[in-house]
């Protein structure tokens, strides 16, 4: 699809955001694989929005049962751009996000994760890459226990008539790091079913010690598909 004409009045107000982005930048807002786009970026991106709409919503919150949310304060602070860009790209085999890489320029893909990333609010976290502790017969267990009433039995999310999104297939897996994975875990996503899992956190939906969070991840890589 290619970018439509932004009015005047838009392209001011992407301009007046992007030097807020560009202020918080320079204050430490974003990691360094957040970088922010430019205004041209920006302008370009929230015309590619558009048809991203109709399935993550207006402002990006997501319709359950079709797209996640994707303006969420703890999952912008977890997502590196790469990851934004794989998913645009690649898609997600098996669900509704089909893969845009053939039908848009570097530019427009660029720009589209520009105007994502112009949601996020609260300093990037640092992600806890190290390795994995904890055993696949626990996660596998805990996985039954916590995870599957939203996420599906196989992790399909969606297709299994669940209310949480796919986290079982390879797609997913192969593109999210441990510590991407620990942090959604732990922190959960505002404003959606997905809870934080923190023992530290007053609102968990279930207290988790890290070990636990790594037992899960190590299930789910032990049976992506």
């Amino acid at each position: 699809m290619s970018p439509r004409s932004l009015s005047p009045l838009a392209l001011g107000l992407a301009l007046a955001g992007l030097a807020v982005g560009a202020a918080a930048h320079a204050d430490g807002l974003f990691r360094a694989d957040q970088t922010p786009g430019d205004a041209a970026a920006v302008a370009l991106g929230q015309s590619q929005y558009l048809m991203c709409a109709a399935c993550h919503g207006q402002d990006g919150e997501g319709k359950v049962g079709i797209a996640p949310r994707l303006n969420s304060t703890n999952y912008l602070a977890i997502a590196s751009n790469a990851f934004l860009r794989d998913t645009i790209v690649k898609g997600r085999a098996g669900t509704n996000m089909a893969p845009f890489g053939a039908g848009m320029s570097p530019e427009a893909v660029d720009g589209l994760v520009a105007y994502i990333r112009s949601w996020q609010t609260t300093p990037g976290l640092v992600l806890d890459e190290g390795p994995l502790t904890g055993d696949v017969a626990t996660g596998e267990q805990l996985y039954k226990d916590i995870c599957a009433r939203c996420h599906g039995r196989s992790g399909a999310g969606y297709s299994e008539s669940g209310s949480g999104t796919g986290i079982g297939r390879a797609g997913f897996l192969d593109v999210a790091s441990d510590g991407f994975l620990r942090a959604v875990i732990l922190e959960g996503k505002d404003n959606t079913a997905m809870r934080a899992f923190d023992t530290r956190s007053p609102v968990a939906v279930a207290d988790l010690e890290r070990s636990e969070v790594d037992a899960i991840i190590r299930y789910l890589r032990a049976n992506a598909w």
